[in-house]
């Protein structure tokens, strides 16, 4: 079974090496693992959808809970899915930097739209003003 877990953090103050090597170690850990999604940083927050396997979803956000580096830790989403939202990613695991993953995201927000009509305005309403920060 499929499964979407999306959520705000912030970390500590990092250098711009440090994010860097962390977007790419979690890029490709999560490659590895066949979980697809986003990661989007701003100053000291980060944003993050993934999606796979419910039990490496569950598993890998209990590790996120525990990381030191990431607090005020806000889950957004929760929930079984039918079908990936970020499989036409230019790669399976995206961190959004282009006008391209801007518009994907989107795509996103509209599956979110049908699928999680109860908790849409919300969801849509976080990512928006996290993209406007980025």
């Amino acid at each position: 079974m499929l499964h979407t877990i999306s959520y705000v953090s912030t970390s500590a103050e990092l250098s711009d090496f440090q994010i860097n090597e962390l977007l790419y170690i979690t890029k490709l850990k999560n490659e590895d693992l066949g979980i697809t999604g986003i990661l989007m940083h701003s100053d000291q927050n980060f944003f993050q959808i993934i999606e796979g396997q419910k039990k490496v979803i569950k598993s890998l956000y209990q590790k996120i809970e525990k990381d030191i580096r990431h607090f005020n830790l806000i889950k957004i989403l929760d929930r079984s899915i039918n079908i990936p939202s970020f499989t036409n990613f230019q790669s399976t695991y995206t961190i959004v930097n282009r006008e391209k993953d801007y518009s994907d995201l989107q795509q996103f927000l509209e599956i979110e739209k049908v699928y999680n009509p109860k908790n849409f305005k919300n969801i849509s309403y976080l990512v928006n003003k996290f993209m406007k920060l980025t």
